[in-house]
């Protein structure tokens, strides 16, 4: 299927793989089902592709905290687009946890870079796109799911498939379709992630070395990162963190990204108890979240080293970091997050930290894998009960609420997106359920590929 003709859907169309939800996860399921010749459509809610990647925040869980490398395939190929195009500076390793022993890396990329080549890698693969479309149900039909409904500017639609992906985030789809969910008694909180500019970069870091302002120094928070940026030879921070010191006996918990020389993405507001699977507490929690960034931001400016002059130059969608997961085939555990378990079904490989943004509005928590490694996902994570035909992926995964602070990582997820939109593929060519994929022929696909399962 050729570039130009992926613009020309017909809503009425039969595929073979449905993506619903074009975010991290999706754009990389959907590149991986068609790149192995299926007929794929992505379906996604805003009007780019990208989700939680266009916040402003890096690639991390790419590499363990030994440098190794543990995410490849299609998503290292996504960053090296970038890099190409101009808007990455790569990965960007040389941090360090409090321990000396664990290292800590990302991948920063400018927003903007991945909405294009997230867009044209998909258009390249074969991949139809529609954009501006809302999901709102599912079609069962004896336990097997035959349609997504969705909603968009031309009406009501129902978009029929072999196979259906939910990549949505809150497990929308498959809870429409009747699979089980988990019992949550508590989520971590949301977020929204800022952008500022005119900031002295390096003033910054030295008031945190001094604690002017700005505390956490020699603590796990910093996680000093250098590199050279976009447009610039120089080498200065491209990430650190720590605690803002705006009002007395408390702490602002933050972490910073720059990838252009004077501008920082900041992740530090928190707001508790909100359900992303709920349309009033989403609501909520962006009223909320706006009102938390132009508070920080006013009191950065006038108590911050380095944010003198600084302004505001623009905020993301709400940050959501758990709601809705699947109970799957085998449900992922902190255990096996931290013992690093290697499974027989393993497809996609995690290594970050378990990462638990305190449901009660404390310190963010971490927990680190067994000796800096990494552990793996089975496939069976990714297989909702009691509906056939229907995968997921991303941070809907069969995970508890603590595995789930290292499995909704975006490296990991894209890792996650590609084992499932290969796995659909091969249902699809073998005319089979997705529950019956041949797991030794998927991993043997998968490494062919590029990506990382064993």
């Amino acid at each position: 299927m050729s570039m130009e003709n992926n613009y020309n859907l017909h809503l009425k169309n039969k595929y073979d793989i449905i993506i619903a939800g074009g975010g991290t996860a999706g754009v990389i399921a959907a590149i991986a089902a068609a790149r192995s010749g299926a007929k794929t459509l992505l379906v996604e809610r805003w009007g780019h592709v990208g989700g939680t990647a266009v916040f402003g925040i890096p690639f991390l869980g790419m590499f363990d905290c030994k440098d190794k490398k543990v995410v490849s395939g299609i998503p290292g190929q996504l960053v090296e687009r970038m890099v190409k195009e101009g808007g990455s500076i790569g990965y960007t390793l040389g941090g360090k946890w409090a321990d000396e022993n664990y290292h800590f890396s990302l991948a920063p990329f400018e927003p903007e870079t991945y909405k294009y080549v997230a867009q044209e890698m998909l258009l390249e693969a074969g991949a139809s796109v529609l954009l501006h479309t809302f999901i709102m149900g599912a079609v069962v039909e004896d336990g097997q799911i035959k349609a997504i409904k969705v909603c968009n500017k031309s009406g009501v639609h129902e978009l029929c498939a072999k196979v259906i992906i939910d990549c949505t985030g809150d497990a929308d789809v498959a809870f429409m379709a009747g699979a089980p969910m988990q019992d949550k008694e508590q989520l971590q909180n949301v977020t929204i992630i800022f952008r500022m500019g005119n900031v002295d970069i390096e003033k910054f870091v030295d008031a945190l070395k001094n604690s002017r302002g700005v505390s956490g120094w020699n603590e796990w928070h910093t996680r000093l990162v250098t590199g050279k940026k976009i447009g610039s030879n120089t080498s200065t921070a491209v990430h650190i963190a720590g605690h803002f010191a705006l009002v007395e006996s408390q702490e602002t918990t933050f972490t910073a990204v720059s990838v252009a020389e004077g501008e920082v993405y900041i992740n530090a507001t928190r707001t508790i108890k909100i359900d992303g699977s709920n349309a009033e507490d989403l609501s909520r929690g962006e009223i909320m979240e706006r009102r938390n960034v132009h508070s920080i931001v006013k009191q950065v400016v006038k108590k911050v080293p380095g944010f003198e002059k600084a302004r505001l130059l623009s905020t993301s969608p709400l940050g959501i970091r758990e709601s809705r997961n699947i109970v799957g085939e085998y449900i992922l555990t902190k255990e096996d997050v931290i013992g690093g378990r290697v499974f027989e079904d393993a497809v996609a490989r995690g290594a970050y930290p378990i990462d638990i943004h305190d449901p009660k509005g404390g310190r963010t928590r971490f927990t680190f894998i067994k000796d800096g490694g990494s552990y793996t996902i089975p496939y069976r994570c990714f297989l909702p009960l009691k509906v056939e035909g229907l995968l997921v992926a991303g941070r809907c995964l069969s995970a508890t609420h603590e595995a789930l602070g290292s499995a909704r990582i975006m490296g990991t997820v894209m890792a996650q997106g590609e084992a499932v939109g290969t796995a659909a593929a091969l249902a699809v060519i073998d005319g089979l359920s997705p529950r019956k994929v041949d797991i030794n022929k998927l991993r043997n696909v998968l490494r062919e590929n590029g990506a990382i399962v064993d």
